[in-house]
């Protein structure tokens, strides 16, 4: 049996599957594509969300063919991700349709009732849910072969309908011998649902697709208000400044600049020390869209912002940047402090060559500088350190200046953030007991993620919309 040429001489199918027609050029129209993973791995939403989406975008009427659930419980399962498909039905759109589990299916009977329900609306779309659960009904592999040839060649052939095959595996690590659904497939996407630091990770890899060369195979995909799937960030920097408002500070202390973080953690509180670490995979332009909106917040209110910039960023850098949050020179100017540009700090400086006099000099510079900033303004000034670069400096004596800076800041008010990249392994360990709050940024499949260690958050990716600022977080669920 052969139906790859016939699905390649069609123009690939669009899925309406948030963040799939990114990675592929779209399903094989009037294919099969099998859909595995284990229970609890978000099959049934990625197939609901296939039918959904083809009828409200496309007007492809579909067909949910089911041995698993009858139809109430399925509506009601489906109304936590905002699919109505009720209202879908009423349209003539969709038709539920719950296969007899027997324990001796009839071919012909089964093959019958699908087509009858997939010709009485004209479906384009098909679900089958699960070919497990009807293969475990019949006799033998023979006989379940003898079904998949006469029912794919009627209805994923003969009516030219796109057809999910939904395969269950009984856990993630399971080693399958691969069944015969998979040979004649035009598609394979496997599910999985793992961990990442502990917290819930969910991820896909398109193992076959016909007519659509797959350039990334792996991504993460979320449950989370519908089967969405993330693909790679990208991040581009507007061409010109974007309408930018800055969020309300919670009571008691300052905004991220983020909505959505404002939300999962609160602000950051009045007084503390946050340390946003991010691993190797992160680049200083991707820290500086999400350190950007906090910092631009602050300037748009009239507070001075006092920044060293990590490893990888110059002064330079940092003022450009936050030109695009509409922040004017004059602005810049007055509120972004760059101590590094205005205390001595000789280039050549570095800690195994320096004295502990000559770091004792550069220390009590700083710290005069940011005294002066306090006295000039009357506001506790928030501080952004890279700390890459103190560490250049001071070496292991940087954690007796992250002492001081987390004391002054408890005494005398404002925000102490510091960011910190991997240049320095053993400063991570030095630091955290420190951090009232403490947040990582990692990366998988190209995906963008950020978590809180303290407190202890969910994952959440990170999205940029185009033209627009700040980026918007997404739990995975």
């Amino acid at each position: 049996m052969n139906i790859g040429n016939d699905v390649r001489q069609k123009p690939p199918a669009e899925s309406g599957i948030e963040g799939l027609d990114e990675l592929i050029k779209g399903l094989p129209r009037g294919g099969l594509i099998v859909i595995s993973g284990s229970p609890g791995t978000g099959k049934t939403a990625m197939a609901a969300s296939f039918i959904y989406e083809g009828a409200l975008r496309y007007g492809e009427p579909g067909v949910y063919a089911s041995l698993i659930e009858d139809e109430r419980r399925f509506y009601s399962y489906m109304r936590g991700f905002g699919y109505d498909f009720e209202k879908l039905g009423d349209r003539g759109l969709f038709r539920y349709l719950e296969l007899p589990t027997l324990l001796s299916p009839a071919v012909g009977s089964l093959t019958n009732t699908i087509i009858e329900e997939v010709e009485k609306i004209q479906a384009k779309r098909l679900v089958v849910d699960s070919y497990t659960a009807l293969n475990d009904m019949f006799k033998s592999r023979s006989e379940a072969r003898s079904f998949l040839h006469t029912f794919f060649s009627k209805i994923v052939k003969g009516l030219g309908c796109t057809t999910l095959l939904i395969r269950e595996e009984s856990s993630a690590d399971e080693k399958h011998e691969h069944g015969f659904e998979e040979f004649i497939a035009d598609g394979i996407i496997h599910l999985k649902a793992g961990r990442l630091e502990g917290k819930l990770i969910r991820e896909l890899t398109i193992l076959k697709m016909r007519g659509s060369p797959v350039e990334n195979p792996d991504a993460c995909f979320t449950l989370h208000q519908g089967f969405k799937i993330l693909p790679p960030t990208k991040i581009t920097i507007p061409e010109k400044p974007v309408s930018f408002k800055p969020p309300p500070d919670p009571a008691g202390g300052y905004t991220s600049g983020i909505p959505d973080l404002d939300r999962i953690i609160g602000g950051f509180p009045n007084r503390s020390t946050i340390l946003l670490e991010a691993d190797p995979r992160i680049t200083p332009l991707e820290l500086l869209f999400i350190e950007g909106p906090g910092i631009a917040s602050r300037i748009h209110k009239e507070m001075p912002c006092i920044c060293i910039p990590p490893g990888g960023m110059i002064s330079e850098d940092l003022k450009n940047f936050i030109k695009i949050y509409g922040l004017s020179d004059r602005q810049i100017e007055e509120y972004l402090k760059l101590p590094f540009e205005e205390v001595e700090v000789p280039a050549s400086m570095i800690a195994i060559k320096a004295s502990s006099e000559r770091m004792d000099r550069i220390f009590e510079r700083l710290r005069g500088y940011v005294s002066a900033i306090v006295r000039e303004y009357r506001k506790p000034p928030i501080r952004l350190i890279g700390v890459d670069k103190l560490a250049q400096i001071f070496g292991e004596r940087l954690v007796d200046v992250a002492y001081q800076g987390v004391d002054n800041t408890k005494k005398y008010g404002g925000l102490l953030i510091w960011t910190l990249k991997p240049t320095y392994p053993w400063i991570s360990g030095r630091l955290a007991p420190l951090a009232d709050i403490h947040l990582r940024i990692t990366r998988r499949h190209g995906c963008l993620l950020l978590y809180g260690i303290k407190p202890r958050t969910p994952l959440y990716a990170i999205r940029f919309e185009e033209g627009k600022m700040p980026p918007k977080l997404i739990p995975i669920m």
